[in-house]
């Protein structure tokens, strides 16, 4: 959806290319690793100039390595998991990665709530929510917050009421939930069942209004280390927000902003005169800060994302700054 409105943008000039015309070929990989390998496969001899995806870091960990051997540079927009820039030197992602979001969401509600006990739930086949895992339990241990439990669960699951029993027999104060959105919202509700009252966190996953609209009542006070805020101030992501809800009835979340940021990067990048394969990565590690409607943007050294994170909390069904 992000990518067909910045493409209406661009013809209207509401994104910048500096007169080039930019086109996005975008193909569903369908979450299958081999239907994955085969686009980026496609892409990377076709005369692409950009690959930007795959969907999930674990399948940027199976794909992009064939971009890295091709000469063709990858913008990440949805792979959080630690370790995505370093599969190749010319692999970017505008995304914040768990390691810079998490860290920060813990501190704040540390020092709001001053937890002493942890609990943690986490999905034990997935690159993404084992890395949710690690840095939590890093990030726990440094805080001398105690983990009192820890449960897995598998991708898929939706009945986690035997994870949680024993999570409940320990009564921790904070229940970290490493996960996507649709278990995290059956964990939120079930959790609640179950009596637990500890305070609620996760990372990037759960920020999405999909996790508001499927976890319902349970999704209030639920704490999200996020990479974007829709209510956030910066120039052009109000009209990015209403654009997009107007046109496909329901509003951004982070992936659609950070997939329509990459769409601002790339046409900075165009206008600067870089269009070729071969010249889009200097460019990209060379970037000047573009104003994105997740704030001004550029890369760190390392290719990760340098821009705003946002802390953020559910009231009443929506999103807002966790203050």
């Amino acid at each position: 959806n992000a990518y067909d409105l910045a493409a209406d943008d661009l013809k209207a000039k509401r994104i910048d290319a500096g007169g080039n015309d930019l086109s996005f070929d975008v193909q569903d990989a369908a979450s299958d690793p081999a239907q994955v390998i085969s686009l980026v496969q496609k892409f990377a001899t076709d005369g692409t100039a950009l690959i930007i995806g795959p969907t999930l870091s674990s399948e940027a960990f199976k794909a992009d390595p064939i971009a890295v051997k091709a000469n063709v540079p990858v913008l990440a927009t949805s792979n959080t998991a630690n370790g995505i820039t370093g599969i190749g030197p010319c692999v970017f992602r505008d995304a914040l990665s768990e390691d810079q979001v998490v860290p920060q969401a813990l501190a704040r509600t540390t020092a709001r709530w001053h937890p002493k006990t942890a609990a943690i739930i986490y999905g034990d086949d997935d690159q993404f929510t084992k890395t949710d895992y690690d840095i939590f339990k890093r990030g726990l241990s440094a805080a001398n917050i105690a983990i009192v439990e820890t449960q897995t669960y598998h991708k898929g699951d939706v009945d986690f009421k035997a994870q949680l029993t024993e999570i409940a027999s320990k009564k921790p104060d904070l229940l970290v939930i490493g996960s996507l959105v649709e278990e995290a919202a059956k964990i939120v509700g079930q959790a609640k069942a179950a009596g637990i009252t500890a305070h609620m966190i996760g990372g990037n996953g759960l920020n999405s209004p999909k996790f508001i609209t499927l976890a319902g009542p349970a999704a209030d006070d639920v704490v999200v280390g996020a990479a974007y805020y829709s209510g956030n101030s910066y120039p052009g992501n109000r009209e990015f927000v209403a654009n997009y809800q107007k046109r496909f009835g329901s509003p951004p979340d982070q992936f659609a902003a950070q997939a329509y940021a990459a769409a601002q990067i790339v046409a900075a990048v165009a206008k600067s005169g870089k269009t070729a394969a071969a010249d889009i990565c200097g460019a990209l590690s060379k970037l000047p800060p573009v104003k994105t409607v997740l704030g001004p943007f550029t890369f760190e050294a390392d290719r990760n994302a340098k821009a705003p994170s946002a802390i953020l909390t559910v009231k009443d069904g929506k999103f807002v700054a966790f203050g």
